[in-house]
């Protein structure tokens, strides 16, 4: 990310007008008819067919310390998203196709659905792979472990089956293929021959996996009782790990658990996941790694082939109803830390605090993240924090201060 953007105007006015982030919905988002210019919104006079087509703009203000960054105090373009849901009667699609900082693309979802009835649906293209805390794992705009991971806002091609009533959340899906590298949102296992833009030749080019006929299945309770609310949940994941060179099928498969209770104005989040890639590689390449990308926005990285995750976050809700537009500031910590079977390995960890603006039409967070052995936090510096944390920057606490600031239509 190597592009200035002026954007003192879209900055100011956020200080007065905040929004909440749009949450894709199942089939289209209800109040779709009331967002802002340049929202597009139709409606069958009958009532049973739409079109909404919104968005946003978002601008990124970054400061990162450490040594090897041109991020230090610099406003840069984030992305341009646009959102495209339709219905007609019983079918609906809904697709998130992202324009991203130095000319990235990518597709956060992208399907078509059939509502069974009231309650269930199916989703067929590229939904979300259910798996753990939906959709997002952490409350700050920063990113957390289980998405570097590969547990969060990630979609693949197949199939997907939901229930969801006002107790059970049951998804089942099935995923023949990863999306194309080339536009991931989320980072997925990949080959070096399709990371290779953003890959590094020395350490990853012979790594050669990819995730083919993957089965995702998520359960989730929720229960009421005396102003608590708890949905306690689990989720599993199994494919094969095919190998291009030695033309076998390793294996892959995690599990976790996750809870979220709110009560007043507080929320807590929290899962822990288990995962291990067993991978069919050639002679000379090392099973205790596997290759992850997405669309290079970030380079690719090598993670450890078995390891536990577990994350904490905090969420506390200030309402403002005296400060106009600006309807409630939510303020949260995020914690997730990474343990790798390798005993040499050292644990990958990271820590936000930090604070939401929302309103309507524009949001903003403000993200302060301290990170450790954790590679997108030190660059060069922390080359294999995923992994064996061998690296200039190994154990070292790298620190962050970023503030996004998006217009919502």
């Amino acid at each position: 990310m190597k592009r200035h953007v002026l954007c003192a105007g879209l900055m100011f006015a956020s200080f007065t007008s905040f929004a909440a982030e749009p949450i894709p919905s199942e089939p289209v988002r209800a109040n779709a008819a009331n967002k802002p210019f340049p929202h597009i919104s139709w409606r069958s006079e009958a009532g049973d067919s739409s079109l909404d087509i919104g968005g946003a703009l978002r601008t990124n203000y970054r400061d990162e310390h450490w040594g090897t960054t041109e991020n230090n105090g610099r406003f840069l373009f984030d992305t341009f998203r646009l959102d495209v849901q339709a219905t007609y009667k019983s079918l609906y699609s809904d697709i998130g196709y992202w324009f991203q900082d130095d000319g990235k693309r990518s597709i956060d979802r992208g399907f078509v659905g059939y509502r069974l009835n009231a309650n269930s649906n199916l989703q067929l293209g590229a939904p979300f792979k259910p798996f753990g805390l939906e959709p997002y794992p952490q409350f700050g705009w920063s990113y957390h472990l289980p998405f570097f991971m590969g547990y969060a806002v990630s979609a693949g091609t197949g199939l997907k089956y939901s229930y969801k009533d006002q107790d059970w959340d049951v998804q089942l899906g099935f995923f023949p293929r990863m999306l194309p590298s080339d536009i991931r949102y989320s980072p997925e296992v990949g080959r070096y021959a399709d990371l290779k833009d953003n890959a590094i030749a020395f350490t990853q080019s012979r790594q050669d996996n990819e995730k083919r006929n993957q089965l995702n299945a998520r359960v989730a309770r929720t229960f009421n009782n005396d102003g608590w609310k708890t949905e306690i949940g689990a989720s599993l994941a199994t494919a094969q790990l095919y190998n291009a060179t030695t033309k076998d099928d390793g294996d892959y498969w995690a599990a976790g658990v996750h809870a979220v209770i709110s009560k007043g104005l507080w929320t807590v989040t929290t899962q822990a996941i288990r995962y291990e890639y067993d991978p069919e590689n050639p002679a000379g390449v090392s099973k205790d790694s596997v290759l992850m990308g997405g669309n290079g926005l970030t380079p690719a990285y090598l993670i450890a082939s078995k390891a536990s995750l577990a994350s904490v976050n905090l969420g506390y809700d200030v309402y403002t109803p005296t400060l106009g537009q600006l309807k409630k500031v939510k303020l949260y910590t995020d914690y997730s830390r990474m343990m790798k079977d390798k005993s040499a390995w050292d644990d990958s960890q990271m820590f936000t605090v930090g604070a939401q603006f929302l309103a309507m039409p524009v949001m903003a967070w403000v993200d302060l993240t301290w990170a450790r052995n954790a590679n997108p936090y030190g660059g060069a510096e922390n080359g294999s924090g995923f992994t064996n944390t061998s690296s200039v920057g190994s154990n070292e606490w790298y620190y962050r201060t970023n503030v996004n600031i998006g217009y919502y239509f």
